[in-house]
């Protein structure tokens, strides 16, 4: 099947503009690392100043109302902008900002006053948001916070923060705000006893550390030229008697568990939260398949290799059966976003899906690819170390939920228990 994205007549006009504003301000000298841990603070940079010029044209997130300070465009303008930016090797936004994660979250459960202060500096590209929901003791189980948030005695609109929380995914600190997930009380039940705010960063008592990990990325930085979380990158964010204004707080004292599964249903792959913000009609390319299947059909080593050997040849295949799916999962997904239709089951089924996909991938690479698929070496490597990154980044399956997760998640959506 073919799901080719031609532009409408309205559509082509639009496109015509954007391609004029990106050929204008994309640097000429922007990288596009395969590695996300190539990128330089100098290139990051530029990356951040070009969030700002989208952002002053309402293009960062095209489809956020335009009274915040987004596009207000439609779905199917909003995907011009992803296509042209997809044809230059970057994103939507070009850089890792949770607060892809913010701004549903906030329009979903913040007061008026609080959209009209919050959401403009995140929508205009000036502020970068890091979201704190991880803990040591609070991965999976996001309900089981043990970083406070206790109202202080005296002052009593402010709350004092202690703890500590686990950032994946930003390359260079600090940011501008948390999206931070806090216990707010140490003796209310389970689940109401959360408080979510977005904080400053630079607020007395907050410092942060980094740890070095085994993976440089996720599949989808490298297969859809996505600005996702590095896991390479992982941050150890510190809070010792920090004060925070009660204005911070987004929702009740006690409602920080809803807000926050506000902000996981589109962590977990619902597109009602893009369609809200960056739109979710563009359907990518995987580059991961593209490049391997081309491999398989013009690199004569690959190919030698699959014809002496059927099993290979199931595995390229399999690869190929993989990409389509993943396509029609993410069609449909777009199909359900562009027509205003709900179904919470599909947006975790996709990246259940592309998790899945990422792990049968990396054994399909090193089986058909042989040691070409485990080195960047120039003179061994292949795509310039594309498929050594992807061994690696396919076994970071924890960003946006792990796979056990997302099943709950779409047990609970279709009402059929876990089991």
């Amino acid at each position: 099947m073919n799901f080719a994205n031609d532009y409408t007549a309205e559509q082509e006009a639009f496109a015509r503009e954007v391609r004029a504003f990106l050929d204008q301000h994309i640097p000429s000298d922007l990288e596009r690392p395969r590695s996300i841990l190539k990128m330089s603070r100098e290139q990051w940079l530029k990356r951040r100043d070009l969030c700002r010029k989208l952002g002053e044209k309402g293009w960062l997130y095209p489809t956020a109302p335009a009274e915040y300070g987004g596009g207000g465009l439609s779905g199917d303008l909003a995907a011009v902008i992803q296509i042209e930016m997809a044809a230059r090797g970057l994103s939507l936004p070009p850089l890792y900002d949770s607060g892809k994660l913010a701004v549903p979250t906030l329009l979903a459960c913040a007061t008026e006053e609080q959209k009209k202060r919050l959401l403009p500096p995140i929508l205009k590209g000036e502020a970068v948001t890091w979201q704190l929901f991880t803990e040591p003791e609070a991965g999976t189980d996001e309900a089981n916070q043990q970083t406070n948030a206790l109202r202080a005695e005296k002052e009593r609109d402010y709350f004092i923060v202690n703890g500590n929380k686990i950032f994946v995914g930003a390359l260079y600190p600090p940011p501008d705000q948390f999206l931070l997930l806090t216990r707010s009380s140490l003796e209310a039940p389970r689940h109401q006893n959360l408080a979510m705010f977005l904080a400053p960063a630079n607020l007395p008592g907050v410092s942060i550390y980094p740890l070095d990990l085994f993976p440089e990325g996720t599949l989808s930085q490298v297969c859809y030229h996505s600005a996702d979380s590095a896991p390479g990158f992982k941050y150890t964010v510190f809070f010792d008697d920090v004060r925070l204004h009660e204005s911070c707080l987004i929702g009740g004292e006690h409602e920080g568990w809803k807000v926050a599964n506000a902000t996981l249903t589109v962590e977990h792959g619902d597109r009602e939260g893009d369609r809200q913000s960056t739109g979710a009609a563009f359907i990518p390319e995987n580059q991961l398949v593209k490049r391997f299947l081309w491999q398989c059909r013009h690199n004569p080593e690959v190919r030698n290799r699959l014809l002496k050997n059927p099993h290979l040849q199931a595995d390229m295949v399999e690869a190929f059966i993989g990409g389509e799916i993943e396509r029609l999962f993410l069609t449909r997904n777009a199909g359900l976003s562009r027509s205003g239709m709900r179904a919470p089951y599909a947006g975790p089924q996709a990246t259940l899906f592309t998790k899945t996909l990422g792990l049968q991938m990396t054994g399909i690479l090193s089986r058909v690819l042989g040691p070409s698929a485990l080195t960047r070496d120039e003179a061994w490597g292949l795509e310039e170390g594309l498929f050594e990154v992807c061994a690696r980044s396919g076994l970071c399956i924890a960003p946006g939920g792990t796979p056990e997760a997302l099943k709950i998640v779409i047990s609970r959506a279709l009402r059929i228990g876990r089991s």
